[in-house]
């Protein structure tokens, strides 16, 4: 603890070692004055931050300063920060790279950080009081927050004037959600959302538009890269695709990080050499799928590995997640594959008395019939990992959850066997006697299993195309 002998004794931290300044004067007055000798050079590590990867094991992604400081010097070129920001929100965990951006972003610019305490950003009224109260006028959000934020200001007919740059990123928002941010933010305010990976220093890309239209409810575009970076959309021999096909994602440039710590065979994998670049330049598989729109800016479609093939159809996740976020009602929707059986799950944010019918009417109205969810979960509130991303590991099982307060109990002997049959078949706790036999995830190949079982339990011959016509049990 720095501080000097008039104040020593107002600070209650028992233990902790201190320095006093006044005191050590005489002890310092023989220390040379002028700057140490730089020793650290650009190529080495500034840090190294692990993220979680979808195998679960972390890997440590090495960043050098010449990868850092280019972070900085694209925010700065366009986000003009030294011009128009002073006082910057920190909100990121000190383990996730984006608390990199935030500390950069305000330090390097000469402005002032003000922390968040964690437990505040699901507190929307404490946290927006807290950014009144300091004069925050630059924030980067990640969107399960913002969304948070948003809410309470809408319901208490509160805006944020102040802010002169507020950006959203680390995770896919809608078109929908931008337009409604700007309805409460300053007519000045830059809304920007960013989008950026670990593995490439924090953010690649940024964009910033006023002409998103009504009633468009694809994911905001990602737009164009900043200073020194190149993004790439190309397809499995690496060759660039037209604009508006859409393929994986990969990304060169000053922001390209040494790869992953004692991981050569990962980061071989996931760095792989760079033809367009020069000798020895590296690109990084993002693992995204993406497309270049007619205006030059990116549109950001999803991971690859949330393209899932379900009864023999392709099957895009983001896509489902896209409709659910048109039915007035839902603020937010993540859509899942859940193993055993094998089905789709949909849990969406949205006030209570929503109805499951009304959001699987709503989606077969829109998609085909084997991209409308088994179940849809309500939740008051996504759960998160501590980086403020949507957990999807955390989301509940559907059984019985899915069906709270709709579930009707059979009530002839005939209907009790036949939704023991139903549950046996569909791998489910427990079948009401209304409940649609595809809605829990029937389909043709567990309808044969169905009847097949019906015929053993009650000795009548039905043909397939009666469960088609009378799903229920009822």
């Amino acid at each position: 603890l720095l501080t000097q002998q008039s104040l020593e004794g107002t600070v209650e931290a028992p233990g902790l070692p201190r320095y006093l300044l006044d005191a050590e004067a005489p002890a310092r007055a023989g220390l040379p004055k002028d700057a140490p000798v730089r020793t650290a050079s650009f190529e080495n590590l500034a840090y190294v931050v692990f993220t979680s990867g979808s195998t679960g094991t972390p890997k440590g992604v090495m960043v050098s300063h010449r990868s850092w400081a280019n972070a900085y010097l694209g925010w700065e070129r366009s986000y003009a920060l030294k011009e128009a920001c002073r006082s910057h929100l920190q909100m990121a965990s000190f383990s996730f790279d984006v608390f990199g951006g935030d500390l950069s972003r305000a330090l390097c610019s000469g402005g002032k950080l003000v922390l968040s305490p964690r437990e505040w950003l699901l507190e929307p009224a404490k946290l927006h009081g807290l950014m009144e109260a300091e004069g925050v006028d630059c924030a980067e959000f990640v969107p399960a927050v913002l969304r948070g934020l948003l809410q309470h200001l809408e319901e208490t007919g509160q805006r944020l004037e102040k802010m002169k740059v507020l950006i959203a990123g680390s995770d896919a928002w809608y078109v929908n959600e931008y337009r409604r941010i700007r309805g409460v933010i300053g007519a000045s305010t830059r809304l920007i959302n960013s989008y950026g990976i670990s593995e490439t220093t924090i953010d690649s890309t940024w964009f910033e538009s006023n002409a998103l239209g009504a009633g468009d409810n694809r994911l905001v575009p990602i737009g164009r890269p900043f200073a020194n970076v190149r993004m790439y959309v190309l397809d499995g021999a690496l060759k660039p695709v037209p604009s508006g096909v859409a393929s994986e994602l990969y990304i060169g440039g000053e922001g390209v990080t040494r790869g992953y710590i004692h991981r050569p065979e990962l980061t071989a994998e996931r760095f792989v050499p760079n033809p367009y670049g020069a000798p020895g330049s590296r690109l990084y598989r993002s693992g995204d799928r993406a497309r270049y729109l007619a205006d030059g800016n990116i549109e950001f479609l999803g991971r690859a590995d949330t393209q899932v093939k379900l009864r023999g159809f392709r099957v895009e996740l983001g896509e489902i997640e896209s409709v659910l976020g048109k039915h007035p009602s839902v603020r937010t929707a993540v859509v899942l594959l859940r193993e055993e059986p094998r089905r789709l799950i949909a849990y969406v944010v949205a006030p209570e008395g929503v109805e499951n019918a009304q959001l699987r009417d709503f989606v077969r109205e829109r998609l085909p019939e084997y991209m409308v969810p088994a179940a849809f979960v309500v939740l008051e509130a996504l759960p998160l990992t501590p980086n403020g991303k949507v957990d999807r590991k955390a989301l509940p099982t559907p059984d019985g959850a899915q069906e709270a307060g709709q579930y009707v109990a059979p009530r002839t002997p005939t209907e009790e066997l036949l939704s023991q049959v139903w549950a046996q078949v569909l791998s489910v706790a427990r079948v009401g006697a209304e409940d649609n036999f595809f809605d829990l995830g029937g389909h043709s190949l567990l309808a044969t299993q169905a009847m097949s079982r019906v015929r053993g339990a009650f000795g009548v011959e039905l043909p397939l195309r009666a469960l088609f016509e009378a799903s229920t049990v009822s």
